[in-house]
């Protein structure tokens, strides 16, 4: 073995020291068994588990105002499902998009930009007459921000605004993007509706909703349930 290399410190010293045993210098030994505790395999569903995505589309209502009762704000409803008996649904992910006439072909649809929606058009969806979030908002169907008034509140207003915290402004996707999932128990209802503030500027012709998530079954829901809550 050749001469110790000298490694120099803060203090401008040096000492002697040898070389560090490498991997391939080590001893040799029988292999060992190893027990995998945080494989990937752990994360797999289970045989009763089926991933799904559904989309479903709502023709933009004409004509839009409807005699004998408020014009506005006018509920459209989209898509509602109950979840089947023995199975609970989980959702992962809610979207809404919303389509406009290209100005091209007589049939031809774009989809419309989130920033033109917000002021005409709104979103809610609820999972057993609740809602997946709050969705609090200043914003008035006539697209003008409410200013905070302290005390009692004089105006009546029609459109969602602060407080109700059910409808997003706007399309676009209205769950959190990581870590979040809502589920509804079997013979709930999941209803995905769309709401009008206005008659919008753009010539609108579809309405969408995209859902994803999983089935699974309410035994295997409670039992997760029950380990969250411990």
């Amino acid at each position: 073995m050749g001469r110790p290399e000298r490694y120099g410190d803060p203090r401008g010293n040096t000492a002697p020291r040898g070389h560090s045993p490498l991997p391939q210098e080590a001893a040799s030994g029988g292999s060992k068994p190893v027990r995998i505790t945080s494989g990937f395999t752990q994360f797999l569903p289970g045989r009763t588990v089926l991933f799904f995505q559904r989309k479903f589309f709502q023709s933009f209502p004409r004509p839009i105002q409807i005699a004998g009762q408020p014009s506005f704000p006018r509920i459209v409803p989209i898509a509602t499902i109950n979840a089947p008996q023995s199975q609970s649904i989980v959702v992962k992910s809610v979207g809404f998009k919303a389509y406009q006439h290209s100005g091209i072909g007589l049939e031809d649809i774009i989809e419309v930009p989130q920033s033109r929606t917000v002021s005409y058009l709104g979103f809610s969806f609820s999972i057993g007459n609740r809602g997946i979030a709050d969705f609090s908002t200043n914003l008035t169907g006539a697209g003008v921000p409410l200013t905070p008034v302290v005390g009692p509140q004089a105006g009546v207003y029609l459109s969602p605004q602060a407080g109700q915290g059910s409808v997003h402004p706007g399309t676009g996707t209205i769950t959190p993007a990581e870590n979040f999932a809502a589920y509804a128990k079997p013979g709930q209802q999941l209803k995905a509706d769309a709401w009008v503030f206005r008659p919008p500027n753009f010539d609108a012709r579809l309405l969408e909703v995209s859902l994803s998530g999983w089935l699974a079954n309410e035994a295997d829901l409670e039992r997760i349930l029950d380990s969250l809550s411990r």
